[in-house]
């Protein structure tokens, strides 16, 4: 019985019905010339035997090397097309599965280890597509020529074909007895090398902190033992498969043990011929070795069901956050944010992290937001983009987010988030990462002068092409931050979203960098998130938060009045930076 999870990947392969259709008719022409040419070389066995001259080798010869070049071309065009079609379904699933994961919320990535997703997208792929492409050749190839080579043989010699096939009976009931184990160590296996992937790459993301605290030892230790884990399951996988294996293999060479004896006292009863010997030594090698590809198959097939399974839990995941039906036209965005009633619960949290937020932001405007840790101002700026769904009401340019699609909402924005997350290529490609395409020099020039970057780079050994590592390795939090800004801006968004992204600098760099953004800004909707309230003190609108609510709103000027909290951090921040330009 086909595993149901493995059907919707089977409807897929089968959608490219032309080509496999091509490769399937060719599957019975080269068992039918393979079949042919075990009998032709009998055949001609039985005349030499029988006393006839050489003459007619010579066209028995070119037959021969006919019959197996046009078999050769029918092998080639059976493994072209239908293993060229696994091969485009591999690219096509991989897409559909990464499609997928860059629209899944943040919520599913941030309960998801990175090496397990990996895994889904790599390893339980070529297990799906090793059985539905050159597993399903196999078997094809093995359903044409097995009962073809039988029906020949039964037709020499009754008794000696029954011997033969009684060994291919007991195949069966082994693998059938073996199947469930195989399930059950693939399923281990399966898990056990996304633990290895998830821990080699924490590992090597976060290497700045293994090398700092001294635990490459430990880190070391730690993946030693998820790999002997991972060793033990694929042992016993190992051993599983290995009994399958020798119950196939004795089989094989019991099947011969009647050919020799009964084919053998046949042929010297003169019941058979010594060509017709021949065609059952030939034919079946040809039988059983289908039947060992049939192990091979029956081996693979539990581990295809579990990658299937693991795969259709990642399709099958809930977005969460949909585009509406018929959503809202909005060209050209203005940039002016409303929220009414806004609040937003993470899941399992006891209490809401965001709740009844009230805050208009007209066009072209600065908002800032700050608040003590954990007061919900990463989440407020992850709704605005829809990152995450809000309760409530929350507009742009008076429309609901709802009701316009998501390309429109993040289209028209920028996000720099606290993690300033580079990527390991080049740092002119990160800086068009966040534009439609390609950058000028002179544009890419005037990006690294607005985030403070000309000298830093002026020191790269190769410049704007130097490969700046891992998530950024060879920078510094400062430099990774204001190289995020600088992709921000390349994109030139009309709202532009700073997640604290300037807590890695120091004051002068600050001071800088917001002069610059402010010249960069113009009629564009800023939200700044920070935790140094200097940071925000030119801003038109800043927001104080506390648990999740609107404590306080107003100016610079207004809040050291209005908040007891704004001012007495005020005072706290601005006493620190003193007695720091003192030191």
């Amino acid at each position: 019985m086909v595993s149901p999870h493995l059907r919707r990947y089977i409807r897929r392969f089968l959608t490219h019905r032309g080509r496999l259709l091509l490769g399937v008719a060719a599957i019975p022409v080269a068992a039918f010339l393979d079949i042919r040419l075990s009998l032709l070389v009998g055949d001609t066995l039985t005349r030499l035997r029988q006393g006839e001259d050489g003459t007619f080798l010579r066209g028995v010869f070119l037959l021969m090397l006919l019959i197996a070049g046009v078999q050769g071309v029918f092998r080639f065009l059976q493994r072209w097309w239908i293993v060229g079609v696994s091969r485009r379904f591999e690219v096509e699933l991989k897409q559909d599965l990464f499609d997928k994961l860059t629209r899944l919320p943040l919520s599913f990535h941030a309960r998801s280890r990175s090496g397990d997703v990996v895994t889904r997208l790599t390893s339980d792929v070529e297990n799906v597509r090793m059985l539905l492409g050159p597993g399903s050749m196999y078997v094809l190839s093995a359903c044409f020529l097995v009962p073809g080579a039988l029906f020949v043989l039964f037709r020499i010699s009754p008794a000696v074909t029954v011997a033969m096939a009684l060994p291919l009976i007991s195949v069966a009931f082994v693998m059938r007895a073996l199947t469930p184990r195989l399930h059950r160590a693939s399923t281990a296996v399966q898990e056990s090398l996304a633990d290895v992937g998830h821990r080699a790459q924490e590992s090597f993301a976060g290497i700045r902190v293994v090398k700092g605290y001294g635990l490459a030892d430990h880190e070391c230790a730690d993946f030693e033992a998820i790999s002997r884990a991972n060793r033990g399951h694929q042992i016993q996988m190992a051993r599983v498969r290995g009994l399958m294996h020798a119950a196939i293999n004795l089989a094989f060479e019991m099947a011969f043990l009647p050919i020799l004896f009964v084919g053998g006292w046949a042929m010297i009863d003169r019941s058979i011929a010594v060509g017709d010997l021949f065609k059952f030594i030939d034919l079946g090698f040809k039988v059983f070795w289908p039947v060992i590809a049939l192990g091979w198959i029956a081996g693979l097939y539990p581990r295809a069901a579990v990658s299937a399974e693991r795969m259709n839990e990642l399709l099958d995941a809930d977005l969460e956050i949909h585009d509406p039906a018929e959503p809202v036209p909005l060209s050209p965005v203005s940039g002016e944010l409303r929220l009414r009633g806004v609040g937003f619960t993470y899941d399992d949290a006891p209490r809401p992290a965001l709740e009844d937020v009230n805050v208009t932001i007209p066009a072209g405007t600065t908002l800032g937001v700050v608040g003590p840790t954990g007061a919900g101002k990463s989440t407020l700026l992850n709704l605005l983009g829809r990152l995450s769904d809000a309760r409530g009401d929350l507009r742009l340019d008076g429309v609901s987010l709802r009701e316009l699609s998501l390309s429109t909402v993040r289209g028209s924005m920028a996000y720099v988030p606290q993690d300033s997350f580079l990527f390991s290529d080049t740092y002119r490609a990160n800086l068009e990462f966040g534009a439609d395409g390609p950058l000028d020099d002179e544009r890419i020039c005037e990006l690294i002068e607005l985030a403070g970057m000309t000298d830093e780079v002026a020191r790269f050994p190769d410049g704007l092409e130097q490969i700046i590592g891992e998530r950024g390795v060879t920078l510094s939090g400062g430099q990774r931050q204001r190289t995020c800004i600088a992709r921000a801006l390349a994109k030139d968004p009309r709202i532009l979203i700073l997640d604290d992204a300037l807590s890695a600098v120091d004051t002068e760099t600050e001071a800088k960098l917001l002069s610059a953004l402010r010249r960069a800004g113009t009629g564009r909707t800023v939200v700044l998130a920070a935790h140094r309230l200097q940071t925000v003190r030119d801003a038109e609108q800043i927001v104080v938060l506390r648990e999740g609510r609107v404590e306080a709103q107003g100016t610079h000027d207004e809040l050291l009045e209005r908040s007891p909290w704004y001012r007495e951090t005020w005072d706290r921040q601005r006493m620190l930076q003193e007695l720091e330009e003192l030191a």
